[in-house]
């Protein structure tokens, strides 16, 4: 079933390939972050006058959001919304799996805007207890959550006595940067068996309900096969030339059927192709700058409740790209000046969106601190415009897109017009 939901979903990009040039706006073309120039405004004279003048509706960042407490011992839950928590406050989880272990690294990592690391090998023959606990030490340090491997053979929890397993984990369980348990990579593909997820998740759940265990599993598996095995769910679609963004749609939903909308899903937005590497392409392939933020943001849209992407250090994942880097850095800077907007629950209210190709075009209302927020994803890879009906959200005195400042104005119905580049995310700031 999954494939074939695959496959119309690589239908659907290729029809609108070929759709007629209905969407298309001739007088302004937007594309990833830029900024539109005015259609007819070719007076010089006039520009700077423009430029000069204030401007009444601008961009209004929100506060910013606190970070955790990790001097004492955190306990890690989620809230109805599941919302991740740390210590009772709303944790929006952002890093990399494989991220720095050493003071230098992490200090750099946590700078460039990740709050949240994935690291093994797990414990804890000879010393391996002792540089965990030192490693949770230096990352409080730094600021930084840490997610580890519990132990490093799984097999552990069907061989080694519970008295042991569970005061490896108290040992542990006390310091503040400890986030959690990763457990299993991909077990649907692996074909694990399900006794040793299952033993797996009840020695963690039992002598550890303080930190949630996670494990991740592939899209075209059975999600519901494993989700019963875990605390936190991950998915990880992998992106390739073949695979279109509105991919992560259809996971992220087929994720929330399988948890029933009662655990938490955590992204692991993948940043390259395995094909070259199975042999299926000669050449490698990574989403460009572009491709990326839409990734990330639909995540957030369909109700992801952190990014952990894979990985940090290899040498083909978009940490070696420096081009694509910089812009994810740049949407990872987005992300932690929006958090408090991020956190906010999602508003019930019905926007009547009107574009050519409505499957193409996703979004979710939020509200903080008097205004409403629209972060919407088109995964058209065409220029189009989307029609919005505003009057769910109350009179609107500013309608201006956070990023790029573009100012929107409603019509006598409410509704508002905004051009769309092609992949293009807009995050809409409205003020009454």
């Amino acid at each position: 079933m999954k494939f074939w939901i695959l496959v119309l979903a690589v239908a659907m990009v290729v029809a609108v390939g070929c759709a007629p040039d209905a969407d298309r706006v001739d007088d302004v073309v937007v594309r990833g972050l830029d900024k539109p120039q005015a259609a007819g405004d070719d007076d010089e004279a006039s520009r700077s006058a423009a430029d000069a003048a204030p401007r009444a509706c601008e961009p209004v960042a929100p506060e910013a959001w606190p970070e955790p407490d990790l001097s004492g011992p955190s306990v890690v839950s989620w809230d109805d919304d599941l919302f991740i928590t740390v210590n009772d406050q709303k944790f929006f989880p952002m890093g990399f799996y494989r991220a720095p272990q050493d003071d230098e690294g992490m200090a750099s990592f946590r700078a460039e805007g990740f709050n949240i690391g994935l690291n093994r090998p797990g414990c804890c023959s000879g010393d391996s207890l002792a540089n965990q606990i030192d490693l949770l030490e230096r990352a409080a340090d730094a600021g930084l959550m840490m997610i580890l491997d519990p132990w490093s053979s799984r097999n552990d929890v069907l061989t080694r006595p519970e008295e042991d397993l569970a005061a490896e984990l108290e040992a542990r369980n006390d310091q503040g940067a400890l986030f959690g348990w990763y457990t299993f990579d991909e077990p649907g593909l692996d074909g694990t068996d399900k006794v040793l997820t299952g033993r797996m998740h009840e020695v963690l759940s039992t002598h550890d309900p303080d930190h949630p265990d996670m494990l991740v599993d592939a899209p075209m598996n059975d999600f519901a096969l494993y989700v019963d095995d875990c605390a936190i769910f991950m998915v990880d679609p992998y992106p390739s030339d073949w695979a279109p963004l509105v991919y992560i749609k259809v996971v992220m939903e087929e994720a929330k059927a399988a948890t029933g909308g009662t655990k938490p899903i955590i992204g692991v937005s993948q940043a390259f192709s395995w094909d070259r590497y199975h042999d299926i392409d000669d050449t490698e392939f990574h989403p460009d700058g572009l491709e990326m933020r839409n990734m990330t943001w639909q995540f957030i849209i369909h109700g992801a409740s952190g990014l952990i992407p894979w990985n940090y250090t290899g040498d083909y994942t978009i940490h070696a790209q420096p081009e694509i880097w910089a812009s994810y850095l740049e949407t990872v800077a987005e992300i932690n000046e929006l958090t408090r907007v991020v956190l906010s629950p999602n508003v019930n209210a019905n926007l009547a969106a009107r574009t050519a190709m409505p499957t193409l075009f996703d979004y979710v209302v939020k509200q903080d601190a008097g205004s409403s927020w629209v972060f919407t994803a088109s995964t058209n890879d065409r220029v189009s415009t989307v029609s919005l009906d505003l009057s769910p959200l109350g009179e609107p005195a500013c309608v201006v897109d956070y990023t790029t400042g573009e100012v929107f104005t409603t019509d006598g119905d409410g509704r508002v017009t905004i051009p769309y580049g092609p992949l293009q995310v807009r995050i809409i700031q409205i003020t009454g």
